[in-house]
């Protein structure tokens, strides 16, 4: 059974969607409520509150443009690098990484080979944060080659 307002949430009965209820519905409502709370979020500068609605995020990249999916990626890593300063967690720098990865392909589909450069130079950095130096130089390679290439 799914939660019937966001209709993201799964349960295996009403019972367990009743017991969930209390945690859900801080994030729980329909794609143009996050809408309005992720940009409420992204304009008070609240890391925070924009993870919040991470989980949603795959919902909010469809049906947008290249330019639009590529600011939401930006955005949500933002928050991480902001979360990853704030709190010294290495936890946050692995989801950089991973939404800075998906950036990459994007940019490069879009032809911003300068970004694309910079925002793998950026994963690199984000590898050497957590110890993965054979992987960031990797990355610092790729970033090289681009642009070589362009």
């Amino acid at each position: 059974k799914r939660c019937s307002r966001c209709k993201q949430a799964s349960y295996c009965g009403a019972e367990c969607q009743n017991a969930a209820w209390k945690g859900h519905k801080r994030t729980c409502g329909t794609l143009d409520e996050v809408w309005l709370k992720v940009n409420a979020a992204r304009q008070a500068n609240d890391w925070r509150e924009l993870l919040k609605w991470e989980w949603r995020m795959e919902e909010m990249l469809q049906n947008q443009t290249d330019a639009a999916r590529d600011s939401i990626l930006s955005e949500i890593a933002g928050a991480h690098k902001s979360g990853m300063m704030s709190t010294g967690n290495p936890e946050y720098a692995v989801s950089i990484v991973s939404l800075q990865e998906r950036r990459v392909e994007l940019l490069g589909k879009m032809q911003r080979f300068r970004d694309q450069g910079e925002t793998l130079c950026n994963i690199a950095e984000q590898l050497g944060f957590v110890g993965k130096l054979q992987e960031s130089t990797k990355s610092f390679e790729r970033a090289r080659r681009v642009a070589e290439a362009h």
